[in-house]
């Protein structure tokens, strides 16, 4: 069923468009497809729901081609001193980056033009767009086939999403393995530098932002951006990080948690251990990554650490101390509008996670022991 040239033929007639660019993707393409026919195991609704989102993923791609063919000078345009929102998954950035969006100084990519990237249209007309409305119906279903799923990971068409869709457009990213068992997925896109990847990236955002939102600051959040700092930066510069940390003891079996349950909506069989050994196995690797290249870098005024403590205790007065630490304006506006929204989205709102570390074969005192070296350079506690 998921076949290249059938995906092919069917985002060519979706997006009515057949210039697929650079053959920059086909290398993880391929690969991709080849770890969904020997690796995994999904259901007929799996099947459907891979194929659709690789059928996007082209789509996608298709119309970012033809919109910087149309309109180059797009590309002319300027992304400034973008501030990325990193860390380990369930450590406040996205609190962080819920609240951010509230600025009116300030843009982020919201997950409907992460998957259909075009230009901004005005905010008043989305609800009337067919590309929005087909996202947030996909959304609908997705909390449909498992409710639980909103208490883990709740996101909206309108709300602000994650740079993977971009990624995708190059089949390189980390999401494709947290729905399915692909593990010679996984070993390939481990050894991929992602240098295109940003470079893809960064029109994509010149394309978002032209000509309704030029000038406003990017707030950008993606927890994998850990292992790609290097490339980042080469790709923005004057870049501005904001740089969350939490326990690892206790995230990685709540990231194992969510995995497990985006599994079971895809997969006949899902291994939770196996999926607790992923999830360990690939944050630890990212830590040591991120803290690596962030040395190597030396460009400490450009980043900021908070920890998941202060930020659920005062969200907003972190992101104002975080602002005030980089030398970036934050309007008393942009203050009053976080507030507003933060009294409105109480944590929990959609019910209580539940997990323990055991249901994955983790060990909470063995993770603890693990990430000992990077809990004690910035000052962790246990949880």
């Amino acid at each position: 069923m998921l076949e290249r040239d059938s995906l092919m033929q069917a985002a060519r007639e979706a997006a009515q468009l057949d210039d697929f660019g650079p053959d920059d993707f086909e290398e993880g393409f391929a690969v991709l497809l080849d770890s969904y026919a020997k690796d995994a195991h999904l259901t007929e609704l799996g099947q459907q729901l891979s194929r659709d989102e690789i059928v996007g993923d082209l789509v996608g791609r298709l119309q970012v081609v033809e919109q910087l063919k149309q309109t180059p000078e797009i590309l002319e345009s300027e992304v400034e001193r973008p501030v990325f929102i990193l860390g380990l998954p369930r450590s406040g950035t996205t609190t962080i980056h819920h609240l951010l969006q509230q600025d009116p100084d300030s843009q982020v990519l919201e997950y409907w033009l992460g998957v259909v990237p075009k230009s901004r249209p005005p905010r008043d007309t989305w609800n009337e767009d067919a590309d929005y409305q087909r996202v947030a119906e996909v959304l609908r279903l997705t909390y449909e086939a498992d409710p639980d799923l909103r208490a883990l990971h709740d996101v909206s068409a309108g709300g602000a999403g994650e740079c993977r869709f971009v990624f995708r457009h190059l089949f390189k990213d980390d999401s494709y393995d947290h729905t399915a068992h692909l593990p010679s997925y996984r070993a390939w896109f481990d050894q991929q530098p992602m240098d295109d990847v940003y470079r893809w990236y960064h029109d994509v955002l010149k394309l978002i932002q032209t000509p309704n939102s030029t000038g406003k600051r990017w707030i950008l959040k993606y927890p994998p951006h850990l292992r790609c700092l290097k490339e980042l930066f080469r790709e923005f510069p004057d870049a501005c990080v904001i740089h969350t940390h939490r326990d690892p003891a206790k995230v990685i079996p709540s990231y194992a948690s969510l995995l497990t349950h985006f599994s079971a909506v895809y997969e006949e069989k899902v291994d939770p251990h196996q999926i607790g050994e992923l999830s360990a196995r690939l944050w630890q690797e990212r830590i040591a990554q991120g803290v690596c290249d962030r040395a190597a870098l030396d460009r400490e005024s450009q980043f900021v650490d908070l920890h998941f403590r202060d930020v659920l205790a005062d969200p907003v007065g972190s992101i104002e101390q975080a602002f005030s630490a980089l030398d970036l304006p934050l309007s008393e506006t942009a203050v009053s509008q976080m507030t507003a929204w933060q009294s409105s989205h109480q944590p929990e709102r959609h019910g209580v996670h539940q997990y323990s570390a055991e249901t994955y074969g983790l060990d909470a005192a063995a993770l603890s022991d693990a990430f000992a070296d990077y809990r004690d350079q910035y000052g962790i506690p246990a949880e």
